[in-house]
């Protein structure tokens, strides 16, 4: 809470900063997803061939296809459904930032 006679003042400038954060977060979500040569992360990765026989070199493809695949899971939920929430009420925020002439006196119920 801001001290008696504090105005706290919606500085935008530093707000599209966290706005153009969420969206770099998104883009290089997408980068890392899907490389420029071709590959990508998922299920189908494989840190040795299919055909390897060795039951090391099975169980390293095995347990890398599986971590892959969960960790194209939780990325495409955060990009996909995460961040674009989190983007709206961002803007909704914003609109009430706007709206709010001192935001240490703003309700929060707003």
């Amino acid at each position: 809470m801001a001290d008696e006679g504090t105005r706290v003042a919606f500085d935008r400038e530093q707000y599209r900063k966290v706005q153009q954060l969420v969206t770099d977060v998104e883009r290089t979500n997408d980068d890392a997803l899907y490389g420029t040569d071709g590959y990508a992360i998922g299920s189908d990765l494989r840190a040795q061939p299919a055909e390897a026989r060795w039951e090391v070199a099975v169980q390293v493809g095995n347990d890398v296809s599986a971590l892959a695949g969960q960790v194209r899971t939780f990325t495409d939920t955060f990009t996909d459904k995460t961040l674009p929430t989190f983007r709206d009420q961002l803007e909704k925020a914003e609109r009430l930032f706007e709206e709010t002439d001192d935001l240490s006196v703003a309700d929060a119920q707003a």
